[in-house]
């Protein structure tokens, strides 16, 4: 990817969460999980042991998985836990699958979900799980000082607002009849709600360990999950994980998951070193997290080696241009239309070498709900001029404007960052950038205080409505950075998470997206095309669909494990 995301997850094609409203159940299986002749395909029995490294760029924010929202982080974190549901292993796959759940049931009306647990599961350190450690990870989301920017994600189980409130001391929609047996009780029906439960949010947590380390180690230096790897260390140079030799899951051989001893990812700024280094053939991929640098495009692409090595996957994510509807002069929604004119969105494609379609609403192409045609008042194109007559309109001399550019320090990031600050300079606005590492960038727009930011969303679960939540009122500011708020928006989003009727409830998305393109909260500026690579040594690694690199179904050559 172009850039560092503030959540999610990379996706190749979607389709509607309300065909899995009422999906059956399973384990997850796993196993042998080809890519065909693509990189990384795996073409012999699966041999367990080894080492790999890999490079990013950024090191992550949080390691706690009810704090943890953004791309860098969800790496790490959803290695060292499970959900009760996940994704079925394989490209393109949206097939929700069991994982800490063998089997659920969803009654007649669609409030009421009942998950059965596996037996047997442990946390690393042999407590238990049982369905109240998932309990107490919702009530730890919905705890208000913790700060989970996953709690609009609970507010519809029963008696989440008077816990969250602190008018109750447990939420009353959560129970469990028995260890294995977790039931939730939802205040409407919600036509995205199993694949809401497989986002990292949603992991067991033991609260013996959390209260004997406290929330901010847990969050910071000190995991325990009961995923596929263990924590061994983790600071900001590096983190290494290493096989949890008690994960449940097998493959179709019997090898026991993950197949690899360990898993070591280096930070370091440089992404052209990072090229270079997988060049050298000293780290495994890349992947998700660091894909290959735009710089180095021309070089993978032409070498009869490297090309070999690449995949390319189109994205179910945008990337954008927030503008700050609480500071001037961008809380004049003029203004906001005349930056949409003002930027130069194919120039930037460029800049990433060509990987990349230009966006003109928040929803990708493959994303039903996406509109193919916008109304006039809710399309742009690029044209100065027009830009310049709209200032003039909202009466902002640009001459004696300053705009502050928020971003991440990624290299890719810096080129963007200075081809809009060209965009607008043109205008005769004064810009100045203001990039960081990513904590400390995610810590400004998150807080609502970014003038203009530079951020990508990728899609937590394959459905419109992940997309639409951003411009609703209830998400400001810590999704919502740009705090953007429109009653009627809201309204329509309300009713596009409680109807079942899908046309309907896409005819409400395209609604919400019309209305959102005419306030111009944000200036959509390109669908990534994101470019990998992947040794030929590696194995079982897919581009999925929904979640990021599957650690736990590669496997490697053993002539190649790093020391």
């Amino acid at each position: 990817m172009a850039a560092k995301w503030q959540k999610g997850l990379a996706a190749v094609a979607s389709i509607s969460a309300l065909g899995l409203l009422l999906a059956g159940c399973g384990t997850s299986g796993g196993g042998n999980n080809s890519t065909g002749n693509t990189p990384g395909g795996a073409t012999a029995k699966p041999v367990e042991g080894g080492n790999i490294v890999l490079d990013e760029t950024q090191g992550l924010k949080d390691l706690d998985p009810a704090l943890a929202y953004d791309t860098q982080s969800w790496e790490v974190v959803q290695q060292l836990n499970d959900q009760l549901v996940t994704y079925a292993p394989g490209q393109n796959n949206t097939k929700l699958v069991g994982m800490d759940a063998t089997s659920w049931d969803i009654s007649s009306d669609g409030k009421t979900y009942t998950f059965h647990l596996r037996s047997g599961l442990k946390f690393w350190n042999g407590d238990p799980v049982t369905a109240q450690s998932y309990i107490d990870e919702i009530q730890r989301i919905a705890t208000k000082s913790l700060g989970s920017g996953g709690e609009w994600l609970v507010e519809n189980i029963v008696g989440e607002q008077a816990f969250f409130n602190g008018k109750a001391k447990t939420i009353s929609g959560l129970s469990a009849p028995d260890p294995q047996t977790l039931v939730i009780n939802l205040t409407d029906p919600n036509a995205a709600e199993l694949n809401v439960l497989a986002m990292p949010f949603f992991s067991p947590v033991d609260m013996k360990f959390i209260q004997s380390v406290g929330n901010k180690t847990f969050d910071s230096t000190q995991a325990m999950g009961d995923g596929p790897f263990e924590l061994k260390t983790i600071n900001s140079n590096e983190a290494v994980l290493t096989k949890n030799p008690n994960y449940w899951q097998k493959d179709q051989y019997g090898n026991k998951l993950p197949y690899l001893n360990q898993v070591t990812i280096r930070i370091n700024q440089n992404a052209q070193v990072d090229a270079m280094n997988f060049e050298k053939g000293t780290t495994a991929w890349l992947g998700e997290q660091q894909a290959i640098p735009s710089a180095n495009y021309p070089q993978f692409e032409s070498s009869p080696t490297l090309k070999k090595d690449v995949v390319k996957v189109a994205q179910n994510s945008v990337f954008y241009l927030g503008l700050n509807n609480k500071i001037a002069p961008f809380n004049n929604p003029t203004v906001r239309q005349a930056i949409e004119y003002a930027i130069n969105k194919p120039a930037i494609i460029k800049l990433l070498g060509g990987h990349g379609l230009v966006a003109n609403q928040p929803l990708p192409p493959n994303m039903p709900g996406y509109e193919k045609t916008l109304p006039p008042d809710a399309t742009y194109s690029y044209n100065p001029t027009k830009a310049k007559q709209m200032l003039q309109q909202a009466n902002v001399d640009p001459s004696k404007t300053t705009l502050t550019l928020y971003s991440a320090n990624d290299p890719d990031q810096m080129k963007e960052d200075q081809s809009i600050q060209q965009d607008l300079q043109n205008l005769g606005f004064t810009v100045k950038i203001k990039a960081t590492t990513w904590g400390p960038f995610l810590d400004v727009a998150e807080k609502g205080n970014a003038q203009m930011f530079c951020l990508g969303w990728i899609q937590d679960y394959p459905d419109a409505g992940d997309f639409m939540m951003l411009f609703t009122t209830s998400q400001i500011p810590v999704n919502n950075s740009a705090q953007y708020s429109n009653k009627q928006v809201d309204q329509w989003y309300n009713e596009a998470n409680t109807t079942t009727d899908q046309t309907k409830r896409l005819q409400l998305f395209q609604d919400m997206t019309n209305q959102v393109m005419k306030d111009a909260p944000w200036v959509p500026l390109y669908y990534p095309i994101a470019t990998f690579a992947i040794q030929p040594w590696v194995h079982g690694w897919f581009a999925p669909s929904v979640l990021l690199d599957p650690m736990q179904y590669v496997w490697i050559d053993q002539s190649h494990s790093a020391s």
